[in-house]
Parts: structure tokens; C-alpha cells; sequence
């Protein structure tokens, strides 16, 4: 068996002889398998890892979508409160309403609207009259004192009420009769002693409908000296009608 084998190596060209002689690890066809393997490893890995990837991406999408929709649930809160703002802006329109209910309510009470009101305010012969009342002065004028002890000008009145509702003399008197001394409106003052009952009477009571009553008016003046100047209102305007009445006090 020797033989032949030596033999067949004496067919073999040197460099044949010599890789024949070599250990299998140095082999081409076994470094060709091994690369082979390295390469399919390495591949094998890349595709893994790109895997992974790819699967982890769509985690991040997600996240990201979620916040954006917070974020646009934040924008819808004050829309919400911009359309309560609207609604609380209505109650200027009730305002003026109730201004319009005040005339209405005023106008009933003196048993007249303003198109029917026939006098709207006349004055002759310390005779003040109107549809809704009439105030016939008196002759009955004083300077007294007041009780703080300073000047007053009392003046006594009959009044009556043509309206059809209860009213009180002296707020009928103070919104349509003015007094004034050098051009300065005079302020209503109280009573003291004797005079304190007619005047408090007349700041207090209330005349039903159709009834008279017998009060006084007292104001605080600047001088005992200078005049003092009544004047009327008419009750449909207010304005001051043209006739007025002085009253001497010296």
C-alpha cells in the first residue's frame, strides 16, 4: 500500500504535493465555508437589528400623536369661556327696561300717561296745580328758626292729591317746587318747638287719592335780607314754567 501511494504522489506536481500536505483549516475550501458562515452571521444580524428598529418606531409615533391631542383639547377650554363672557353681557338690555317700567309705573300712580296729561303745570295766585296735584300756598309766612338754631323760611301750604295712589306732600314738593336765594337752590331743614309737628307731618304722612291736607315746608336760608325766588316745574318736561313767586323777607 506504500507503494501506492507513493506512487500516485510522484504523478503530483510539486505545488499539488504541497497543498495536499497541508492541515484542513488552511484549506480554500475551508476558509471558503467559514467566510461563508461570517457572512450569512453578519447578514443575519443586520436584518435583526433593523428588525428591532422597526418594531420600536411606531412606539415613538404613538407617544407623539397622544400629546398633540392634549394639545388641542387645551385650545377648546376658553372658547367655552369667551361664550359665557357673550351671555353675561345681557343685562344692559334690563337696564333700560326697567327704566321704561319706572314711567310706566310713575305715569299710573298719577292716573295719567304723558299724551293725556291735559295741565302739565300751572301757577296763579299762590295756586301751583296740575293733573296730579295742587299746592294753594298760604299767606302764613315766617322766619323762624330751625333746629340747629340758623334761619328758615316756613312756608304753609294746603295740598291735594289728584293721583290714584297714596303720595307724600313734601316729596311732591321738593321735586316739582324749587326755592332758590341769589341764584343758590335752599335745602329743606327740620322744625323745632311749634313747628315741628305740621313739618314732620308733612316729611311723614301719606294723602290717600282724592284727599287735601294742610302741611308746611321749611328750608334753611343764607340771609334774612335777600329775597327768595319759588319757581314750578312742569310735571311732563320738568322744566320750569314761567310765572314764579317771590317772597320778601325784610
Amino acid at each position: 500500500m506504500n507503494r501506492r501511494h507513493q506512487k500516485n504522489n510522484s504523478n503530483l506536481t510539486r505545488r499539488a504535493l504541497r497543498n495536499r500536505k497541508k492541515p484542513f483549516y488552511k484549506k480554500k475550501g475551508f476558509i471558503t465555508i467559514i467566510s461563508l458562515l461570517v457572512i450569512c452571521l453578519i447578514g443575519g444580524g443586520v436584518y435583526l437589528f433593523n428588525k428591532d428598529n422597526s418594531n420600536a418606531t411606531p412606539k415613538v409615533e404613538n407617544k407623539a400623536s397622544s400629546k398633540k391631542t392634549d394639545i388641542k383639547l387645551k385650545k377648546v377650554t376658553p372658547k367655552k369661556k369667551t361664550a359665557d363672557k357673550s351671555k353675561k353681557q345681557d343685562p344692559q338690555t334690563v337696564k333700560d327696561e326697567t327704566k321704561t317700567d319706572e314711567k310706566k309705573d310713575e305715569a299710573k300712580n298719577a292716573g295719567s300717561d304723558d299724551k293725556s296729561i291735559k295741565n302739565a303745570g300751572t301757577y296763579n295766585a299762590l295756586s301751583y296745580t296740575s293733573d296730579w296735584f295742587t299746592f294753594k300756598l298760604s299767606n302764613d309766612v315766617k322766619l323762624i328758626k330751625d333746629a340747629n338754631g340758623d334761619a328758615a323760611l316756613m312756608i304753609n301750604y294746603n295740598y291735594t292729591n289728584k293721583t290714584q295712589s297714596p303720595q307724600n306732600p313734601s316729596q311732591i314738593q321738593s321735586k316739582y317746587m324749587i326755592l332758590k336765594q341769589d341764584d343758590q337752590q335752599l335745602s329743606a331743614t327740620q322744625a323745632t318747638g311749634d313747628y315741628a309737628g305740621i313739618v314732620n307731618s308733612s316729611n311723614n304722612d301719606q294723602v290717600q287719592p282724592g284727599k287735601s291736607f294742610d302741611g308746611a315746608l321749611l328750608v334753611k336760608v343764607n340771609s334774612t335780607d335777600d329775597d327768595v325766588i319759588m319757581s314750578f316745574l312742569n310735571i311732563q318736561t320738568n322744566q320750569p314754567i314761567q310765572t314764579t313767586q317771590p317772597f320778601k323777607l325784610s
